[in-house]
């Protein structure tokens, strides 16, 4: 991360490990639970670097894509609008084609698309793109984030092998709130 001001680190420290434990937070509301998705996965690439060449193709845009039915409706774009990270502007993709898929820079599979993560991981083996998703087999099939709910909580895992095969760096601030996932 390349963020030089300790106060902001903090602050967003926090801010993540408040959503992450917030006892309040049940998935018995599933629009509040796609809110909080919604807000952990801003917070998520705050701790997470790509190299700058992964950014030629999107005009220096972090661009999210979900592939599938996008469980979020429009609460993705709400959390998103006018927020930037290390100045870089989000775009938002819903089912991109395949040939677009090397340029996102976050990969949602909600649960409706996660038997698609194996073709998507071949196609992009070695690609710079963070994959996230929700089902339980999801770390097994390669991906690199998992969210589950844990005592009505959200929480996620992270699967560092996943994330070596490429030239994201992640944050040991984030693994230290995760699960990490071992094989």
């Amino acid at each position: 991360m390349h963020t030089s001001n300790p106060r902001f680190l903090f602050l967003l420290l926090m801010a993540l490990f408040s959503l992450v434990g917030n006892p309040g937070t049940s998935r018995a509301d599933a629009p509040g639970e796609y809110l909080e998705k919604a807000e952990l996965l801003y917070h998520f690439v705050n701790f997470v670097d790509w190299p700058s060449s992964a950014f030629k193709a999107t005009d220096g845009r972090l661009r999210f894509c979900i592939i599938g039915k996008g469980p979020f409706g429009q609460t993705l774009e709400d959390t998103l609008a006018k927020k930037t990270i290390r100045e870089r502007p989000f775009e938002i993709h819903r089912n991109p084609p395949k040939t677009e898929l090397q340029h996102c820079h976050v990969l949602y599979l909600p649960a409706s698309a996660s038997q698609k993560l194996q073709a998507l991981r071949h196609r992009m083996a070695k690609e710079d793109v963070l994959t996230v998703g929700e089902t339980l087999d999801f770390m097994k099939q390669g991906g690199m984030v998992q969210f589950f709910v844990d005592n009505q909580k959200i929480r996620f895992s992270v699967n560092p092998n996943a994330v070596n095969e490429t030239n994201l760096k992640v944050s040991s601030k984030l693994l230290r709130l995760a699960k990490i996932y071992t094989p």
